[in-house]
């Protein structure tokens, strides 16, 4: 399994870090890529920030979004301390199953008009993990990890041919 962290040099603040991960095979799919994110962020956090450097123009002006929506997004990322326990333990946990684990610093200002993870309906191919249920779950805070299937290569194609 492979491990990349990318630093954040001249982050405005210490929430900064997204994490992904490949995992070999999922549901069906092959090289499934997740989005691991802090489920249920503690909103209160967010008065700690000074969201007017934190928050960039919308992505379509005709649909702006909500600051809310920027909040919440960037309170499902992880701290450097945060990045290096979940990191710690999905190596651990599923270092056989995953491909490489990914972590790098968000972009500020977020634009208006990003939509949180948390608040992606499940549908026929997207879901979540939710690590935080698992039996010997040990982190001190509940991940989950968003998936799409329709982005990712069957293990078995339709002729019935290996992918």
């Amino acid at each position: 399994m492979q491990t990349n962290i990318f630093p954040a040099d001249d982050a405005p603040i210490d929430r900064i870090y997204s994490i992904s991960i490949t995992i070999r095979t999922f549901k069906g799919r092959r090289n499934v890529e997740a989005h691991v994110f802090r489920y249920l962020p503690d909103m209160q956090e967010a008065e700690a920030y000074d969201w007017a450097d934190l928050v960039g123009d919308p992505m379509d002006p005709e649909h702006p979004g909500s600051v809310e929506d920027v909040q919440k997004t960037l309170l499902e990322t992880f701290t450097e301390s945060e990045r290096d326990a979940v990191i710690a333990y999905l190596a651990e946990r599923y270092g056989s199953r995953l491909e490489c684990i990914t972590a790098c610093p968000v972009e500020v200002p977020i634009p208006l008009g990003v939509m949180p993870l948390s608040g992606i309906s499940e549908g026929k191919t997207l879901g979540f993990i939710r690590f935080e249920t698992v039996t010997g779950y040990s982190l001190p805070f509940a991940i989950r990890g968003f998936y799409d299937l329709a982005q990712h290569d069957p293990l078995v194609r339709q002729d019935g041919e290996q992918a």
